[in-house]
């Protein structure tokens, strides 16, 4: 079944999905971060201090994520985005209203949970649920609400910043999420059959991995293939993260305007979305599992060449060479847990995996704004990040050979 005949056939489930990968932006770090110069100014914060709340609230969000992401399996759908999406509201509210740090860093910690953290993770596991052999196809037009966010918004967000001023910017973000959003998610998945008639022409189920079993969170904390995998789902979060945080430091260390990276970000989307609808169908003809050892490739390959030049082509060459790999990064995550441990439990399991990767991008900012006061350059952040990724790429190659003797 070709795109067209998918989405026709599946449309309002897809919409749903990227609706919450969409408006997930608004608790991403390339959306806060464009505020970020207003707020350090107000608050009197130098790059290391702001790097550092910012981190604890993401690193509280990454714990909470446990516990509110495992809700996803025992709560009604609609009961459960009407209250991810009302807890993302209300911390763009505490954005703009926030007058000392401590509320600050807690509608920070309001919009990594929900934002960056719940939104996604409600669009993926609901498409990966309730998926089958399309899983791969769903879950790669679900995930073109980042790349989309990642184009159009960061203008719309600098427009609105110059125009109403940081606050009511914030203010604006919470009234789009309670008049537009929230009414289309809650009426988006009732016409929706509760499980999808699998995809004509797509994979077989014996053409992927499956998972013979559904696991419980326990066993897959007790199951040695997890921690083989988890460092190559956590590369791409931290890395970016830590990069786009501190992107006003990278431009001034390599003498590039300010504007040449901003216009990069669309490039970066672009990549994301061509991979992304080309690595989803390929998802459901092999699986995502033997996909794991290569999607990291791309990612180290940017960062070799963000060291090794100043040129202004570096910054298109990186965030397109990144962008391959956020665009596989946000599909295999999902795919790889539902092939290896199955979707009943897949809410639990997902919610632990992803709150480690938060946790990963609560490091990042801290500790590239901490190498940056002290010296330290990006090009020599850039070099030992691509060293990590290829070593996390390596890592997951046992865990795809152990898959057939322990997954089966």
């Amino acid at each position: 079944m070709s795109y067209l005949a998918f989405i026709a056939a599946h449309g309002r489930m897809l919409a749903f999905g990227f609706l919450l990968t969409l408006f997930s932006s608004f608790g991403q770090t390339f959306f806060i971060s464009l505020s970020g110069g207003y707020i350090r100014e107000e608050f009197g914060l130098t790059n290391a201090e702001f790097g550092l709340l910012y981190s604890i609230a993401t690193l509280g969000s990454a714990t909470a994520l446990i516990w509110a992401g495992r809700r996803i399996d025992t709560t009604g759908l609609r009961r459960y985005v009407t209250a991810v999406c009302l807890a993302l509201a209300a911390a763009c509210i505490g954005m703009a209203t926030a007058g000392h740090a401590v509320l600050l860093v807690l509608a920070l910690f309001g919009l990594r949970l929900a934002g960056q953290g719940l939104m996604p993770h409600t669009a993926f596991t609901t498409m990966a649920r309730r998926f089958d052999t399309g899983r791969g196809t769903a879950l790669s037009l679900a995930a073109l609400g980042h790349p989309t966010g990642e184009a159009l918004l960061p203008t719309v967000m600098v427009t609105a910043l110059a125009l109403l001023g940081w606050r009511s910017a914030w203010a604006v973000c919470a009234g789009v999420l309670l008049a537009v959003v929230l009414p289309l998610l809650l009426w988006l998945p009732r016409a929706e059959p509760a499980t999808p008639e699998p995809v004509p022409g797509g994979a077989s189920a014996s053409a992927r991995p499956v998972a013979a079993r559904d696991w419980t969170r326990g066993e897959v904390l007790r199951d040695p293939r997890f921690y083989m995998v988890l460092p190559a789902l956590l590369a791409p979060g931290f890395i970016n993260t830590g990069v786009f945080f501190h992107q006003i430091a990278l431009v001034e260390s390599k003498g590039w305007p300010l504007s040449l990276f901003a216009a990069s970000f669309a490039l970066y989307a672009g990549t994301t979305i061509v991979t992304s609808l080309t690595v989803g169908p390929l998802i459901d003809r092999l699986g995502a599992v033997r996909l794991m050892p290569f999607y990291l490739l791309p990612l180290g390959t940017a960062l070799l060449v963000l060291s090794s030049t100043a040129d202004p082509l570096a910054a298109a060459g990186f965030m397109a060479l990144a962008g391959i790999t956020a665009g596989i990064s946000a599909i295999i995550v999902a795919a790889v847990w539902a092939e290896l441990y199955g979707t009943r439990h897949l809410g639990a399991i997902r919610s632990l995996s992803v709150s480690v990767t938060v946790l990963a991008t609560a490091l990042s900012p801290g500790l590239f704004g901490w190498l940056l006061d002290r010296q330290g350059s990006f090009d020599g952040i850039a070099m030992g990040s691509a060293a990590g990724v290829l070593a996390a790429a390596a890592l997951t190659v046992p865990a795809v050979r152990r898959r057939t003797g322990r997954a089966t």
